[in-house]
């Protein structure tokens, strides 16, 4: 193998490793990180005149870690500045729900975020709800 081959070959690996660095730490889609060891989901339902919210972590092996979760937006009474966080454990077939919230409905409209980090792994979840107008 020549010198410029091992180059190649070093910056190839390099660029692999950098690659996969990046999936570990990945950030989700709209609703939620959906495959993984670790994924994370955002579940909302409206009843009566309040949007449940419900932050989920799940996980391929036992595994526990921290998270933060914050709610913002315009609600029928004003604005919502919601965050909290905390501790979990998951396991497979075994969620992690991360506490349950309730804003108001009626015309509201909110953005909701949750970061979830178990060891090195971190993944993240965004979701945009509503209420009916």
């Amino acid at each position: 193998m020549t010198r410029l081959d091992k180059r190649t070959a070093a910056a190839s690996a390099a660029l692999l490793a950098v690659i996969a660095a990046g999936a570990t730490g990945a950030t989700a889609g709209k609703d939620g990180s959906n495959s993984g060891p670790l994924r994370c989901e955002i579940r909302d339902a409206i009843e009566g005149d309040a949007i449940l919210l419900e932050p989920l972590v799940y996980a391929d092996k036992t595994i526990s870690g921290t998270y933060t979760v914050s709610v913002s937006g315009d609600g029928p009474s004003g604005s919502a500045n919601i965050r909290q966080g905390g501790t979990f454990e998951a396991s497979p077939g075994n969620p992690a729900s991360l506490g349950r919230m309730s804003v108001g409905a009626n015309g509201a409209a909110y953005d909701v975020k949750l970061k979830v980090i178990a060891g090195s792994t971190s993944v993240s979840c965004a979701k945009q709800v509503s209420g009916p107008t």
